[in-house]
């Protein structure tokens, strides 16, 4: 395998042993253990993909200790949530004013992926189509300081949908699963009808909805 797929593939891997629960928040992650999890004969694409991941916001570093899952709080969640709040709103008001008929056919096609893939009820599966949806209106908003700060606030974000809403809810007809589609496809509207006032506000409330349903 080429050097470039296996640190991808590597970085897949540990993404899905994180999201899976293998690992729990406070716990190290151990390059050699994952590398020997993963069958690989080297270290170096498994500390590449961590690597990213704190890079992410994913997973914090501990000098001469190594990469751990922070340790989910209220407090971290209200702070996170909030800059989510406003970066994903600003994002989507940039969006409704430069998208494209070709960006917003690629929104379309993101939106049409989710009801099945939510039925999968595969964790992962479902972060990633998600994070698509989000990635795609960061990159369409034409702003790469939005774009660079929406994808680390995305993920640090997701670590409480993870280990506190998904744990319990995925697999029911829990308010996250059952409305944050229905959510997608009105911030999509507001988008094509070129309101990047109604876009905005209908993230923010988005954003928001995801926070109340963990902690509210």
């Amino acid at each position: 395998m080429k050097k470039e797929n296996l640190e991808e593939f590597s970085y897949n891997a540990v993404l899905e042993l994180v999201l899976s629960n293998h690992f729990q928040p406070g716990e190290f992650l151990l390059e050699t253990e994952i590398t020997t999890l993963l069958n690989l004969k080297s270290r170096t694409p498994v500390h590449h993909a961590l690597g990213q991941l704190v890079a992410m916001g994913f997973l914090d570093r501990k000098n001469k200790k190594g990469c751990f899952i922070p340790l989910p709080t209220p407090e971290d969640a209200e702070q996170v949530y909030i800059v989510r709040e406003n970066i994903e709103s600003q994002s989507a008001m940039a969006a409704a004013l430069h998208a494209s008929d070709e960006e917003i056919r690629e929104l379309e096609l993101i939106i049409e992926k989710e009801p099945d893939i939510r039925k999968s009820e595969d964790v992962v599966a479902y972060s990633s189509i998600n994070e698509n949806f989000h990635s795609c209106i960061a990159k369409i908003s034409r702003n790469r300081y939005l774009q660079q700060f929406s994808k680390q606030i995305f993920w640090r974000s997701n670590l409480y949908v993870f280990f506190f809403q998904y744990k319990f809810k995925l697999g029911k007809k829990g308010e996250l699963q059952k409305d944050s589609p229905l959510q997608h496809i009105k911030i999509l509207e507001a988008i094509k009808n070129r309101n990047p006032e109604t876009a905005g506000r209908l993230m923010a409330e988005h954003v928001r909805c995801t926070y109340n349903s963990i902690w509210g």
